[in-house]
Order: C-alpha cells, then sequence, then structure tokens
C-alpha cells in the first residue's frame, strides 16, 4: 500500500496549497523530500513516476530545499535537464542555496554543455559574498569554492580543447573578487589536485599505450608466421564447404519430392470434398426454400385436405434436410481428418526446409567468412608493416576516464540524499 500512502501524502500537500496559496510549511516539505529521497529513490517506472509527481509538488510549494531534493531524485533517474531545470527552480527561490549552484554547474558539465556551466558559474559570483564569512556559513561558501577550483582546473585541462578559453577567463575573472583568505588556497588546493590527477592519468594512459604498442608489435610477428598456415587451411575448408552445400541440396531435393507424393493425393482428396459440400450445401439451401414456401403456402391457405398434403411434403423436406446435413458433417469431419494430415505434411515439409536451409545457410556463411578471411590475409600482410598504434580498450578507457568530470569532480549523490534525509 505504498502507493497510497504517497498518494495521501501528496494529497494532502496539495490540499494545504488549495487552502493556503503561498503558504506552505516545514512539514509539508519535509513530506515531500521524504517522498522524494525515499520511494522516488527507488530504480523503475514507480520510482520516477513518484518523483515528477513530487517534482511538481515540490514547485508548487516553492521551498529550495524540497526542490533541491527533487534535482537529486531526477539525477538519481538519470533526468539531467528536468534535474538541471529543478536546480535552477531552487536557486530562484534562494538565490543563496550554493548546493543547488553547485548541482546545476555540475549537471551542466556532465553534460558537456560547458558554456551553460561557465554562464552559470558567472551568475553564481554574484551571489558569493566577497568577504569571508564565519562558521557554517562560510564553510558552505568555500565547499562550493572548492568545487570552482576542481572545476575550473577541469575546464582548463582535461577539456581545454572543448572549452571556450576566453569564457573560462572570463568567467574566472567575474570568481576572482570573492577568492579572499583561506577561499583563495582551497581553490588553488583543488585546482592543483586536479591538474595533478590529470597528470598522472595521462601518464597512465601514456604509459598504457607503451605497452599495448609494445604488445601488438608482438602479435603482429606472431600473426606473420601463421598467415601461410591459415591459407592452406582456408583452401581445404571452403572446398569441405562447398561439398556440403551440394550434398545438403541434394538431400533436400528427394526429402521435397517425397512430401510432395504424398501431399499430392490429399489436396485431390481435399478438393472433391470441398466439392461435395458445395452440392450439399446448394441442394440445403434449395430444400430450406421450398420448406418456407411450402410453410408460407400452408400459412395462407384454409384448405384441411391442401393443409395435409402440405404437412408431409414439409415433413417429407424435412427429412431430406436432415439426412444431407449429416452427409454434410460427414463430409466435413472427413474433410477435416484430411486437412490435418495435410497441415501435418506441411509443417513437416517446411521444418524440414528449414533445416535443410539453415545447414546450407550456415555452410555458406562459413564458405563467405573463408572467401573474407583468404582477402584479409594479403590485408593483415600489409597492416603487420604498419607502425604499432596502441589504440586498445585499456587505453580507450583510460582516455575517457581522464576526460570525464566524475574523475575529479564525481557529485556525491548519496551523501546528499542521506544528508537531506537526517535533516
Amino acid at each position: 500500500m505504498a502507493w497510497l500512502s504517497r498518494w495521501m501524502t501528496t494529497g494532502a500537500v496539495l490540499l494545504m496549497l488549495g487552502v493556503l496559496p503561498g503558504m506552505a510549511t516545514a512539514d509539508d516539505a519535509h513530506a515531500v523530500i521524504e517522498e522524494l529521497l525515499r520511494d522516488g529513490w527507488q530504480v523503475g517506472p514507480d520510482g520516477i513516476a513518484t518523483v515528477r509527481q513530487a517534482t511538481s509538488t515540490a514547485k508548487g510549494l516553492r521551498d529550495s530545499k524540497a526542490l533541491y531534493a527533487a534535482g537529486l531524485a531526477l539525477l538519481r533517474h538519470h533526468q539531467y535537464d528536468d534535474a538541471a531545470a529543478t536546480f535552477q527552480a531552487a536557486i530562484e527561490v534562494d538565490s543563496k542555496d550554493y548546493r543547488s549552484w553547485r548541482a546545476l554547474i555540475w549537471v551542466r558539465t556532465l553534460q558537456d554543455k560547458f558554456d551553460a556551466a561557465l554562464v552559470q558559474a558567472q551568475r553564481l559570483s554574484k551571489e558569493l559574498p566577497q568577504a569571508e564569512l564565519v562558521g557554517d556559513d562560510e564553510e558552505r561558501v568555500r565547499e562550493t569554492i572548492r568545487l570552482l577550483g576542481r572545476l575550473f582546473a577541469f575546464y582548463e585541462g582535461p577539456r581545454a580543447g572543448d572549452v571556450s578559453a576566453a569564457l573560462v577567463q572570463r568567467s574566472r575573472d567575474m570568481i576572482k573578487p570573492v577568492l579572499v583568505g583561506e577561499r583563495a588556497v582551497e581553490f588553488e588546493n583543488n585546482y592543483q589536485d586536479v591538474a595533478t590527477l590529470f597528470t598522472t592519468s595521462t601518464t597512465q594512459q601514456q604509459d598504457a599505450k607503451v605497452d599495448a604498442m609494445q604488445k601488438e608489435q608482438l602479435e603482429k610477428m606472431q600473426n606473420q608466421q601463421q598467415l601461410e598456415i591459415r591459407r592452406t587451411q582456408i583452401e581445404v575448408d571452403q572446398q569441405q564447404a562447398t561439398d556440403q552445400i551440394e550434398q545438403l541440396r541434394s538431400q533436400w531435393m528427394q526429402e521435397d519430392q517425397r512430401l510432395e507424393q504424398l501431399l499430392g493425393p490429399l489436396e485431390v482428396s481435399i478438393s472433391q470434398l470441398e466439392a461435395q459440400q458445395r452440392v450439399i450445401r446448394r441442394e440445403l439451401s434449395i430444400l430450406f426454400d421450398d420448406i418456407f414456401r411450402l410453410s408460407e403456402e400452408k400459412r395462407e391457405t384454409n384448405d384441411p385436405v391442401r393443409k395435409d398434403r402440405l404437412d408431409r411434403e414439409i415433413f417429407r423436406l424435412e427429412r431430406l434436410v436432415g439426412d444431407y446435413e449429416r452427409d454434410l458433417a460427414q463430409v466435413q469431419a472427413e474433410g477435416r481428418r484430411l486437412v490435418s494430415s495435410r497441415d501435418v505434411l506441411q509443417t513437416r515439409r517446411l521444418q524440414t526446409q528449414q533445416r535443410f536451409e539453415a545447414e546450407i545457410k550456415q555452410h555458406a556463411d562459413r564458405k563467405q567468412d573463408l572467401e573474407r578471411a583468404e582477402k584479409r590475409l594479403t590485408l593483415e600482410s600489409r597492416r603487420n608493416n604498419r607502425a604499432p598504434t596502441g589504440n586498445t580498450a585499456k587505453v580507450r578507457v583510460l582516455s575517457a576516464k581522464a576526460s570525464s568530470i566524475r574523475t575529479y569532480a564525481d557529485f556525491p549523490l548519496e551523501v546528499e540524499r542521506l544528508t537531506l534525509l537526517g535533516n
């Protein structure tokens, strides 16, 4: 009954909004946050449906914390554009909601929408105090500064070729006035952490590439030794495939002829039964018409003798109808039996045909593979003379990791969720 509980919770909040517009309470926001970060956290259609409904409620409440929770839940379901829009809505409610600022900028960076992320960073710079605060207030600012340090290092390092250098510099210039005291240290430390990590990642990638190139060169030498052996084996395999295809085609022709001989008499018998059915049905139609005509004539006459004669004639015709209907039932039963036998044979024929075709196709595919392999021998010989590239899966993974924002500033989704629930 979890859905009922969610419906009642959301319904209560909406009812409150209907009665007291614009006067959401802390309990309303807390209920929506609980729904988003518990029921809405479950992966699947039910979870995302809960998130969308509760997000709509959060927007009605205009509570920045509830909107932030909605953005987290949308991130959980990989709804990045919706999450960004929800974080933006939280900022519009509370421009000092730095965690929503951080989430918005991080999401846009994750989506490779660097210009949008930097524009948001510029807007954020106007909301950050230029003088150091104290206690938790300052810690919230510094947490934002730490992320900005990592993001700018990311823009200027791993993704330098993908981001407008002028926009990065302009954004840094706008952030610079708030980098006072320990904030500047935090910014620089995180910037250098990313720079160091990027250098390490690049070194690992280069080392992996060197190892891959050496391994690739060795594999090419070994492959060259196998080329002539493969060429001889391919010729043998091609001849075997050709022989198998011819043998299977011959076997199928024989089996098809045998099944056709069995089907022929059945088709003739079925056609004869269908003709008999048509004749019987036609006779029945005539009898029914006669019975109807005589019944009408009986209804219209007052002559007892005439009525008696008509009754006897109708009775005789009805007996004939019964006889014809029995004959029709027998013909239909025999027809169904023959059709069933024909269907069995046709199914067997189709299955046999499919089996032979599958086996023939298997050998034909094998033959084509061998023909392509034969052509590849020449290409492989040429490739062996080329310098190794070292472009392996490991190198590609390391390259992708080195250019991913998650490597340098991953979003602590679960930590943020637990923090909100704890509050």
